[in-house]
């Protein structure tokens, strides 16, 4: 990983109870993150509005993170950032409850099971995937706040396709990792879909 320039920006995101935020760069393009590490040791002034100077890195997921933060004395009023032009694709499942999800999917498994003779393997596939996808998005969002080497996006949703993703629902809800990623959230939401589809053809459609 090594820096790709120097920047300079504001302070608009600041989760103190994990030690992380965003910085809005004052050229524009997406907020970078900030971790507390990144930031002088005698630095207290973790205010939104704040101007920092940092060096962008890329890390190996292909975002960008600040590094060799200092902050700047010049005043900085914060600004509401511009509104975010919705993915039509998914902005209905963003005012869907995650956990209604396995719910509703709860009553089409039972609804599939009044009809013709589900396999035991169903939830021994269930179970183990949704266990894996449990402790991917842990270890995930670990290594994430310690920089370390993340867990790559193309396993978690793959796990999830095969019948993890209702461990992975638990764990971005509980993790409150992976929730604000527009393409990966649409790329989820398709794998749920298609493994939903799939088990109601293997289920009921295979006997017609």
């Amino acid at each position: 990983m090594e820096p790709m320039m120097r920047r300079e920006g504001r302070l608009v995101e600041w989760f103190a109870d994990r030690g992380f935020g965003f910085i809005a760069p004052d050229d524009g393009g997406p907020n970078v993150f900030l971790h507390i590490r990144a930031l002088p040791k005698n630095d207290k002034r973790l205010e939104i509005g704040q101007a920092y100077a940092f060096d962008a890195v890329l890390s190996p997921d292909g975002r960008e993170r600040a590094d060799n933060v200092v902050p700047l004395d010049k005043p900085v009023t914060p600004q509401p950032e511009p509104e975010k032009p919705k993915r039509s694709r998914w902005r209905l499942l963003e005012h869907v409850p995650p956990f209604l999800v396995i719910v509703a999917f709860a009553g089409i498994f039972a609804s599939v099971s009044m009809v013709t003779d589900v396999s035991s393997n169903w939830y021994i596939i269930y179970g183990e995937a949704s266990f894996a996808c449990l402790v991917g998005y842990w270890i995930d969002k670990n290594a994430a706040i310690q920089k370390n080497w993340r867990v790559s996006e193309t396993i978690l949703l793959l796990i999830g396709l095969v019948g993890g993703w209702p461990g992975a629902i638990v764990a971005q809800e509980v993790f409150r990792h992976k929730t604000r990623k527009g393409t990966f959230r649409y790329l989820f939401w398709m794998t749920v879909a298609i493994n939903m589809a799939a088990f109601v053809q293997i289920n009921v459609f295979k006997s017609l």
